[in-house]
């Protein structure tokens, strides 16, 4: 009797702990591949919506000669509700926004919704309305800037805009360089 009990084959606890372990670095692995391709979507995301808000912001100045937010626009004070209901709503020359399409508020609207910078899920804007820089410049200082929130930053007089995220929020230089 005791030859039969011994003679039951199963695994050894050495071979339980390899196949654990060899199930712990591929579950590993797959949640890496995992981040990564949640992080390239959001990059792809970033992109496209930068895309779409700076071909809204030309839209905008082809229409009133300005960008928004610039002199001699009607939000001269750089308010960032009424700069979003400027790209969401409909507009006067001047740029005064209306919910409502008329003869007057016949400019517009130059974004369906407003866009999502992925990284933060955020819309807020900073609307900078002292410098005018070089696309590539505003990127480069947006990013050494240590007070970075997320979302966008728009420089009025050169009517660029790029993703507000800075060092301090700990991503790669690349998203706010695009």
């Amino acid at each position: 009797m005791f030859k039969k009990l011994c003679s039951k084959k199963g695994f050894s606890l050495a071979e339980l702990l390899i196949v654990i372990a060899i199930i712990a670095i591929l579950a590993g692995i797959v949640i890496m591949n995992m981040t990564g391709s949640e992080r390239g979507a959001k990059a792809a995301k970033l992109r496209a919506n930068l895309v779409t808000f700076r071909e809204a912001i030309l839209a905008y100045k082809a229409d009133h000669g300005h960008y928004p937010c610039a002199p001699g626009d009607y939000n001269t004070s750089g308010d960032t509700t009424i700069f979003k209901r400027q790209l969401l709503w409909f507009t006067n020359k001047d740029g005064r926004p209306s919910q409502t399409k008329s003869a007057t508020y016949g400019y517009g609207p130059y974004l369906q919704a407003f866009p999502l910078e992925p990284f933060t899920n955020s819309t807020r804007v900073v609307i900078d309305q002292s410098h005018e820089r070089v696309l590539e410049r505003l990127k480069a200082d947006v990013y050494r800037w240590g007070g970075a929130t997320g979302g966008w930053y728009y420089e009025a007089k050169s009517g660029n805009v790029v993703a507000n995220l800075g060092r301090n929020l700990n991503l790669p230089r690349e998203y706010t360089y695009y």
